[in-house]
């Protein structure tokens, strides 16, 4: 698999991180990890993934802090940066199939390494809005414009402030 993913964890991230990256690194997969050695504050660590994500310098992220929100909320500040905070692998799943997520978020004290591994195995191999038998891959692209179309409102309101 030729693909490059960015990702970062706070302290209680951290572990489940590692474990994450090395399973990632062992399928040939190139991974950026951001995490200070010193560790980070999830807010800092969402601000960097998300900042990337966005930038376009990376097409996938991984993000972890206790819960996996702290990160997420961050993260989700920056247009064009979908997080889906996910604690299954079905969740991982319909989170590109549904979203086409592009950042994965996950808690330390909520997800074992065993399914984090699986969830970021799902979340690299699916698909967006191909497979779901609830909605037409037409719908689900359709929705993604949306979303789009309201970041660039948001954008605009902002600029108006």
């Amino acid at each position: 698999m030729s693909i490059k993913v960015i990702m970062g964890a706070d302290p209680l991230g951290f572990e489940l991180k590692e474990q994450v990256k090395s399973h990632l690194i062992k399928q040939g997969i190139e991974v950026t990890d951001i995490t200070p050695d010193s560790g980070a504050d999830y807010f800092n660590v969402g601000f960097g993934v998300g900042q990337r994500i966005a930038n376009q310098e990376f097409t996938r992220g991984f993000i972890f802090c206790g819960t996996g929100m702290g990160v997420n909320i961050v993260a989700n500040k920056f247009s064009g940066v979908y997080s889906a905070l996910c604690e299954s692998i079905e969740t991982a799943h319909l989170s590109r199939v549904i979203n086409n997520a592009n950042v994965l978020a996950m808690g330390g004290i909520v997800v074992t390494p065993y399914m984090a591994k699986q969830m970021a195995d799902m979340f690299l191999n699916t698909p967006f809005s191909k497979g779901f038998s609830e909605a037409d891959p037409e719908f689900l692209q359709g929705a993604l414009k949306d979303v789009q179309a309201t970041e660039v409102k948001i954008a605009e309101l902002n600029v108006a402030k």
